[in-house]
């Protein structure tokens, strides 16, 4: 940890764990992933990251004060998640990755699991893999496409530099995205190879049935705002939650 990120959290009971990140990006993919899987596998909460680079704010759950960056384990599977409901801005990316993977180091963590969203050109919701060494690529070839020439941008991309550094086993699973607005599609996606990878057995139809919802609603949106007036642009009818 450092002197600016600080991680306040009970010690997981499941030993070298596998640690997974889901913090907000390109179509907050590891936003919606993160948070449905510790919802559908009811995780047990562990404590939080603090630090003075995440805006002031406290996330309600259920009427209770949070932490906006929360960690969650399931100790019979063996997986801990660090969710967040802030993104972090660029400048602070490099000090958070540090902090978050010292902590990670002081578990004796297995390994890191990044989920992302990346934009490209298509029609398809694949999920791409990157690694940090030659036995995680290993594994990515042997389950899903790797990315072979590209970047990982924001707290992904500095999460796996700071692995990278510490010879910290990493892997980072990108989903095709088709916008900057929220993809829970893709989230379906990365769930499912989380689940191939990890034998998670988390039922997604929730997120499926909640996915289609959203599209048709942005496609509704997307309908009136070719037809509306100057009128009715001044109150449009905007999407519901992404899911639950």
């Amino acid at each position: 940890m450092t002197d600016q990120v600080q991680v306040i959290a009970k010690r997981p009971s499941s030993e070298n764990p596998v640690i997974i990140e889901g913090f907000p990006g390109v179509g907050l993919v590891g936003n919606i992933a993160s948070q449905y899987i510790v919802n559908e596998l009811n995780m047990d909460y562990l404590g939080a990251v603090e630090s003075r680079f995440f805006p002031p704010l406290s996330v309600l759950l259920g009427g209770l004060a949070k932490m906006p960056v929360r960690i969650y384990e399931k100790a019979d599977l063996g997986i801990v998640m660090i969710t967040s409901d802030v993104p972090i801005h660029p400048a602070a990316c490099y000090d958070v990755a540090k902090g978050i993977i010292s902590w990670i180091e002081s578990v004796n963590a297995k390994e890191m699991i990044c989920l992302a969203g990346i934009s490209i050109i298509s029609d398809q919701r694949r999920v791409f893999g990157a690694a940090t060494s030659e036995e995680m690529l290993d594994r990515i070839h042997e389950n899903l496409e790797a990315l072979e020439l590209g970047t990982i941008s924001g707290i992904s991309g500095s999460v796996m530099n700071e692995c990278l550094v510490r010879g910290l086993p990493a892997m980072c699973l990108l989903g095709e995205v088709h916008s900057m607005a929220p993809d829970p599609v893709t989230a379906v996606a990365t769930v499912n190879m989380l689940n191939k990878l990890y034998n998670l057995g988390v039922d997604t139809t929730k997120l499926e049935e909640r996915a289609q919802e959203i599209e048709l609603q942005m496609q509704r949106l997307a309908d009136q705002v070719k037809t509306a007036t100057p009128e009715d642009m001044a109150k449009p009818e905007l999407p519901g939650p992404m899911y639950g």
